[in-house]
């Protein structure tokens, strides 16, 4: 509507002007001047009109000119969905506190009986295992001296006797030899020891304890018969005699008193 309203105003201007030119040129003629050649009213009037028409093409075809610059970045803009922030701080601790969570459940509390070098009582040392298993401890009771490091637990078993839950333990060779080197009280400690950790932590009433797929031999007794929890005493008072017939009739009674 502009560029009209400038077109007339310009086509008005030029016919004022062409009259006034044409007037000028009469008089010039008249009065014997030289007249110098100017541009014909019809020239003129088509200059001015490609003129505006130039403009007005330029005006129309500059906003195409940026729509066209600005559509990718519009177009960008709408495929591109908005990401929330997020705080890294606050994943982090999320992520740590489910670790935590998992490690504590895969630990489990452990009970430890091991000698008293001041006396026949026995220490306990409450542990954290990965899992409950015999092979986690013998590992438990090796850092106590109360088996030697280089003993395995070669198998476990568990299974029920007239009511009674009995644990069958067979160790590497390595125990048998490893308590044979040691005196009566030592013994009758390592035993306890063994025998009292598996029976709270498995919550048995007896054990069998066997080497190499054999019963326990040592230098001062054979362990033919199930032991239950005991204290040190109790075994001194059976090991101290030399019949060992007579011990392993004694034996199961640890077992009945349970």
């Amino acid at each position: 509507m502009k560029n009209r309203n400038k077109a007339v105003l310009a086509i008005v201007a030029v016919t004022t002007l062409l009259a006034a030119c044409g007037s000028r040129a009469s008089e010039t003629v008249a009065s014997g001047e030289m007249v110098v050649p100017e541009m014909s009213s019809e020239d003129l009037l088509v200059t001015s009109l490609e003129y505006l028409l130039l403009d007005e093409e330029e005006e129309t075809q500059e906003p195409q000119e940026l729509t066209a610059e600005e559509t990718p970045d519009t177009q960008e803009s709408e495929q591109k969905p908005e990401v929330p922030e997020t705080d890294d701080s606050e994943s982090t601790t999320v992520t740590e506190e489910q670790k935590s969570e998992q490690e504590d459940l895969l630990t489990e509390t452990a009970v430890v009986y091991y000698g008293n070098g001041a006396s026949h009582e026995l220490n306990q040392e409450t542990v954290e295992l990965e899992e409950m298993t015999p092979e986690a401890l013998a590992d438990a009771l090796a850092k106590h001296n109360i088996v030697s490091l280089d003993t395995k637990v070669l198998s476990f078993e568990e299974e029920l006797q007239d009511e009674q839950k009995v644990l069958h333990l067979d160790l590497s060779k390595a125990a048998g030899e490893y308590l044979r080197t040691m005196s009566k009280e030592a013994e009758c400690i390592i035993v306890a020891s063994i025998v009292n950790t598996f029976l709270e932590n498995y919550e048995a009433d007896a054990i069998y304890l066997k080497v190499e797929g054999e019963a326990l031999v040592t230098s001062h007794t054979e362990y033919t018969e199930a032991v239950g929890q005991c204290t040190v005493d109790e075994l001194m008072n059976l090991v101290m005699t030399s019949d060992k017939d007579e011990v392993q009739s004694k034996l199961p009674l640890i077992q009945e008193k349970k």
